[in-house]
């Protein structure tokens, strides 16, 4: 049986991020000279540019203010204790903001390598260079939103959905991984 690895998104599967999102919106626009209504699209646009690197430094402030108004998700340790493989996270969070999170809620351990933005602009780019780095095993991504899953349809990966919203567990979600 070949090795399984798991790739996780952060915001939204391993916690929820209370990050004040209109104040971002508005401070980038400004930044940018015009409306920024998505930042994953703003992200992919600019990433390489002068403004992409001002940007993440504005956005980086708003996400360390949200640290300490979130906490991890009750099946994070759970789910990330009972997968047998390795696992990665890959986030459109800043790398400062993954690293401090992790490590202030002993997760850091269990990660291989943890991706923020700043490397790769878009998460796409994040899947393939994982697709790269664990050439022959299978990799499962979760996160939760569709437009990832969307992008990674295309790869070899098995691309997982998880809605919180919905009450649905990264835990669940990680024991089918295990029985498949």
């Amino acid at each position: 049986m070949r090795e399984k690895v798991l790739v996780l998104d952060f915001d939204g599967v391993i916690v929820k991020l209370n990050v004040e999102w209109p104040k971002v919106y508005s401070k980038v626009s400004e930044l940018a000279g015009y409306n920024v209504t998505d930042l994953i699209t703003f992200w992919k646009n600019t990433f390489g540019t002068e403004l992409y690197d001002k940007a993440n430094k504005v956005i980086e402030e708003y996400e360390i203010l949200a640290l300490s108004r979130s906490i991890v998700y009750p099946d994070v340790h759970e789910a990330l204790k009972i997968f047998n493989g390795t696992i990665y996270l890959a986030s459109m969070q800043s790398q400062k903001v993954l690293e401090s999170f992790l490590e202030k809620n002993g997760l850091k351990a269990y990660f291989k390598e943890v991706l923020g933005r700043e490397r790769f602009g878009v998460k796409r780019r994040q899947l393939e260079y994982i697709l790269e780095r664990e050439r022959g095993k299978n990799i499962y991504f979760i996160d939760d939103l569709q437009r990832n899953i969307d992008s990674c349809e295309d790869l070899n990966i098995k691309c997982v959905l998880i809605r919180r919203w919905k009450g649905e567990s990264l835990l669940q979600k990680v024991r089918e991984i295990l029985e498949a």
